[in-house]
């Protein structure tokens, strides 16, 4: 079928980036001029984009935008502008349960440490997902990617990690896999190495459960064949640099990408193990040194930082990413939804990014877009809007691209299309 969309105000298409793979980076995200295009009208062909031209053109070539039929469908976008589909790429999307309790007691005083060593936190999640069954998750994960598609996400990395036991694992990333086909595409990822469970305390004990993720649960992750990376929770207090070279290392051997929770409550070293083992991402990294982020940068690694995190438990918002940009360093953005930090609205972490980061909203969408879609395996155009790449946008209520991210509380996106439905 062919559709052709027409009365854009402007087109945030970001097609100007790194022809390797469409990342924009450093200074590059801010010159919005060379990403948003006026008086841009688009014609897709069965999902993919097939041209661009100007608005008279394309209404001479096509008809008035109430013309319908079988064949083609015209939408005017009334003057509003379009971007492209944010990537959401780091999400705990499948769990079962409420912690909504723990805020009082971070209020209090209490750290993510103390919460999780009565017992509450992670482990309490875990409980719940364990105890779910897996029609209930697939019901509450299909009410989630609802929810992050009215908001304008058309692609999403969605992590396991609140089974931990082998079973409950695999029937996450089953159930997350079966959800394949809701306007969202997905990319699933095995965070067996989220925490470890309740009763595995010393480090013997916490050793034997090493070698269960990697001699039982991985080999048994790669024969299911779902993921297509692997997560692991780097961080003192939780799964060591030992431990964690050893599980990515046998990922990597086994065609699998790593994706990886760094530095998020001091330096640990993460970082620097990301670059040294190439990783595809390595997120949070709040507290990671500025030679560990050049190390990781020139290594290829993206640095995916969450605002949305400290930001729920009240912490200092980081300025990092000026540095960033200042340094040419590769970073993007990602919600980190999970059971603490329950947005699935990529709009508000670019409103805590450019209310709060202070870069600019055309900066703030290249890295929920173009940025993210380099550290996953997708399509041609997932991130951007290119001649010849799938149809992944949204129509947003204000005429200016940069309205994307300035409703925080409300949803500045009017319309949201994934290729799929073109």
């Amino acid at each position: 079928m062919d559709t052709v969309i027409v009365g854009a105000s402007e087109v945030a298409h970001l097609s100007n980036g790194d022809s390797a793979n469409s990342r924009i980076d450093g200074q590059l995200m801010l010159n919005r001029d060379m990403y948003v295009t006026e008086d841009l009208a688009i014609h897709i062909r069965d999902g993919t984009i097939v041209k661009f031209s100007s608005n008279d053109e394309m209404k001479n070539e096509w008809g008035k935008p109430s013309k319908k039929s079988n064949e083609i469908q015209i939408i005017d976008a009334e003057g509003c502008a379009i971007i492209p589909g944010f990537v959401d790429a780091h999400t705990h999307l499948l769990w079962d349960g409420d912690r909504s309790n723990e805020m009082a007691m971070k209020i209090q005083g209490m750290s993510y440490q103390d919460i999780s060593d009565q017992g509450m936190g992670i482990a309490s999640t875990v409980s719940s997902t364990q105890d779910a069954r897996a029609s209930k998750l697939r019901q509450i994960g299909i009410s989630r990617l609802k929810r992050a598609r009215k908001m304008g996400t058309t692609t999403l990395e969605a992590k396991s990690g609140y089974g931990l036991k082998l079973e409950t694992e695999l029937r996450m990333l089953q159930t997350a896999s079966s959800m394949e086909g809701n306007g969202v595409t997905l990319h699933h990822t095995w965070l067996g190495a989220h925490a470890y469970p309740v009763g595995v305390k010393n480090n013997e004990e916490k050793r034997e459960w090493d070698r269960h993720l990697i001699d039982e649960q991985l080999p048994a992750v790669i024969k299911q064949g779902i993921a297509t990376s692997v997560d692991v929770f780097c961080e003192p207090g939780w799964f060591s640099i030992e431990t964690t070279e050893e599980i990515c290392k046998n990922a990597q051997k086994n065609k699998l990408d790593i994706r990886l929770h760094v530095d998020e409550f001091i330096d640990g070293g993460g970082l620097n193990l990301a670059a040294d083992i190439g990783a595809k991402t390595a997120d949070h990294a709040g507290f990671s040194s500025d030679d560990a982020r050049a190390k990781a940068s020139d290594a290829g690694v993206n640095t995916g930082f969450l605002p949305g995190t400290p930001y729920v438990h009240g912490d200092k918002i980081s300025t990092i990413v000026n540095d960033c940009i200042e340094n040419n360093w590769k970073w993007s953005l990602a919600t980190d939804f999970n059971p603490n930090c329950r947005t699935l609205s990529i709009p508000f972490v670019g409103s805590i990014a450019v209310h709060r980061m202070r870069i600019p909203p055309i900066a703030a969408l290249a890295a929920v877009t173009v940025n993210p879609a380099s550290t996953l395996n997708v399509d041609k155009g997932v991130g951007q809007l290119v001649k010849g790449g799938v149809a992944d946008l949204n129509i947003l209520r204000t005429t200016s691209a940069d309205g994307w991210c300035l409703m925080p509380g409300d949803n500045p996106v009017k319309k949201s299309y994934h290729h799929s439905e073109l």
